[in-house]
């Protein structure tokens, strides 16, 4: 974990400017006329199955000017990891044994589902310790429980007891002191049930002691990294006459439709992998609706806790990460300008069950040679004279996605390099070629006895100047 002391001295003012703010427990709640956001509020109901729904909120203003921030602090720094940063509260100085186990269990719940499980190379999670004077939250057991913490996280937000709210700007000024933030992760210092996800600003919330925590925290991440949508039937009209919705994993349309008219998952009817809710075909019901609304696998993560994620909600999240994290992470640096003896080298993310395709080219040739290789020895494809292109190609060949232009957009990476080639030395017309006229150029500088005559420079024109030229010509020489 970075210290916030890394942080530029005027970021560093503005997030602490913007910490120290006096303003109500939930800015602007009491306000009607204040900017509302969109929260999810998912929840276990009586019979184990998820409800809740959306919920309109009060947006945090503050909230983008510390993004902005730490955008800026970052700018420039080196970073290929989607970001994960986990604050606590309601968790005093004594408590943070107790802080380190709640998170610690939700990160390794987290990677017992795919995608998450395969790709956990690509994320980097830090733990952000946050002293609050009081132990617990509001609301905790009961409404009108009031206590003084560093985040003001509560219950029964906009009267629901469940949904569990934080101060989102407060959240992000103690997540700043991670090294970057892709995804921010709040959890209560509480055993009581409850969640929320803010799509717009990739922060979830879960209660850090609950049985489910795990569950809760990343079927949020579904919806703040993924921007998927719930499946389950609860909290919305009974039957949705609206018009298609944007997440990939809802729509109006059935089977019979998107096979017809390539919409939304049709590419995965009939689909069936292991690690995945499935097969995929359209189930009716979702988004909150019994009908009108199709999802694409019977159950799923978006559905039911404990679930698996369906191959179309990982599709998505796969996008999502590849928006953070480029398939090449090191290597020789793009356009470089490189000699003939140089060897090129390339370091691929490196998922945990298979590894990314590299290419070769040369001259837009691929080097057949060289394919799954991560270092090119230039001195090994006796490189002629002039200037040449190398090209290597890094993608993510994985099934989990079959949205081709998706994978040539987000999970495939090129660099190019130039390689200056040596001049010949027997090239006396200078066309980048040896041939007769070289010859006859050559026979008539050495009989003028001009300088380029002197082959072997010795300051003679004889018959070793002669010699050494048909030499160069034969071999091909070059500087």
């Amino acid at each position: 974990m970075s210290p916030l002391n890394t942080i530029e001295p005027l970021v560093i003012g503005l997030i602490a400017a913007l910490a120290s703010t006096a303003y109500a427990q939930h800015p602007g709640e009491n306000d009607p006329h204040a900017p509302l956001e969109k929260v999810h509020g998912c929840w276990e109901g009586e019979d184990g199955q998820l409800e809740g729904g959306v919920f309109f909120l009060p947006i945090d203003q503050e909230v983008q000017a510390i993004i902005e921030a730490v955008e800026l602090a970052n700018r420039g720094m080196v970073d290929n990891r989607v970001d994960i940063v986990i604050v606590g509260d309601g968790y005093t100085a004594g408590e943070m044994g107790q802080f380190h186990t709640d998170a610690d269990g939700i990160i390794a719940s987290l990677f017992q589902y795919e995608p998450f499980t395969s790709y956990e190379p690509y994320f980097r999670l830090t733990k952000v310790e946050v002293i609050s004077p009081e132990s617990g939250v509001d609301n905790d057991p009961n409404q009108g429980i009031s206590r003084h913490t560093a985040l003001d996280m509560a219950y029964w937000c906009a009267g629901i007891e469940r949904l569990l709210c934080v101060s989102v700007s407060k959240a992000y000024t103690h997540a700043a002191a991670a090294p970057d933030i892709d995804q921010v992760i709040a959890i209560a210092n509480s055993s009581k049930y409850g969640g929320a996800g803010y799509p717009s600003n990739n922060l979830g919330t879960a209660a850090g002691q609950n049985n489910s925590a795990a569950q809760i925290a990343i079927h949020e991440l579904g919806h703040s990294l993924g921007d998927l949508a719930d499946e389950y039937t609860y909290g919305g009209p009974f039957t949705y006459t609206g018009p298609e919705l944007s997440p990939v994993n809802v729509s109006i349309f059935d089977r019979d439709e998107q096979l017809a008219n390539s919409r939304k998952w049709w590419r995965w009817m009939d689909v069936s992998m292991s690690g995945f809710d499935g097969p995929i075909s359209s189930y009716e019901g979702g988004n909150y609706s019994v009908n009108g609304v199709y999802r694409p696998s019977s159950n799923s993560m978006m559905r039911n806790l404990g679930r698996q994620f369906n191959l179309v909600g990982a599709e998505r999240l796969l996008h999502q990460i590849y928006r953070e994290v480029s398939p090449i992470d090191d290597g020789t640096p793009d356009q470089a300008i490189v000699e003939p003896t140089d060897t090129l080298w390339v370091m691929p993310m490196q998922p945990l069950n298979h590894d990314l395709q590299v290419l070769w080219y040369l001259d837009d040739q691929l080097i057949v040679g060289a394919i799954q290789q991560t270092t090119l020895d230039l001195s090994t494809l006796g490189l002629g004279p002039g200037e040449h292109t190398i090209r290597v190609e890094v993608v993510d060949p994985t099934p989990w996605v079959r949205n081709e232009l998706l994978r040539d957009v987000f999970m495939r990476e090129s660099r190019a390099f130039v390689v200056q080639g040596c001049s010949l030395i027997a090239d006396f017309t200078g066309d980048g070629s040896l041939n007769f006229f070289d010859v006859s150029a050559f026979l008539s500088d050495f009989n003028d006895e001009l300088p380029s005559g002197d082959f072997n420079n010795d300051g003679t024109w004889n018959f070793f100047d002669v010699s050494a030229f048909l030499e160069a010509l034969s071999t091909g020489e070059c500087l």
